[in-house]
């Protein structure tokens, strides 16, 4: 799930990416204009403090490249909302495609294998009821299954005496990828 996502997510920025770097460019350079433009007419308002108009020219190109910098790293930051925003769209519907079972199964086998738990109950949402009473036949599955969690896919394993938990949901594995995606989409958006 994490590589489609990923592939997904990599899809999706390319061209995102681009439109979003010449957009920053040309708010940088548009900056830059204003802030060369303000130094000149510090130049020639104060004829008589020559010495004073160059530091204050210097001071407002600066703060003007300061004020791209910032811009450029709010719009880095936007974009990046965006792909998640995205990504938890697509995620809403991933349960029906006919990846979801693939990814339901995988989702059980790793999260029973974390807790290396014969007894473990498993938490699903109502929605895959159906689903999963096909994958514990096929499978061969034995365990507790309660259909009392609210969630666009996925499931959470639990022992018996709930100590331990394992959240395998697919809302639980796109934060995980968040975080581990962030400084990826920052470096791809910085044209690394």
């Amino acid at each position: 799930m994490s590589e489609q996502l990923i592939k997904t997510v990599d899809e999706s920025a390319e061209e995102e990416i681009q439109r979003i770097l010449e957009e920053a460019e040309a708010r940088a350079e548009r900056i830059r204009e204003e802030a060369d433009a303000e130094g000149m007419k510090l130049k020639q308002l104060h004829l008589e403090h020559w010495k004073n108009a160059g530091a204050l020219e210097r001071i407002s190109v600066v703060a003007a490249r300061e004020k791209a910098r910032l811009e450029l790293l709010q719009i880095k930051e936007e974009f990046f909302e965006a792909v998640f925003l995205r990504a938890e769209e697509e995620i809403a519907s991933f349960r029906e495609s006919p990846e979801y079972e693939t990814f339901l199964k995988a989702a059980t086998r790793e999260a029973l294998s974390l807790l290396d738990h014969d007894a473990a109950i498993l938490h699903i949402d109502p929605a895959d009821q159906d689903l999963f009473s096909r994958i514990k036949t096929d499978t061969g599955l034995n365990h507790d299954v309660i259909a009392d969690i609210e969630t666009p896919g996925g499931l959470i394993a639990m022992t018996p005496d709930e100590s331990i938990a394992v959240d395998n949901t697919l809302e639980s594995r796109l934060a995980k990828s968040r975080e581990l995606l962030r400084k990826e989409i920052f470096s791809i958006l910085e044209g690394g």
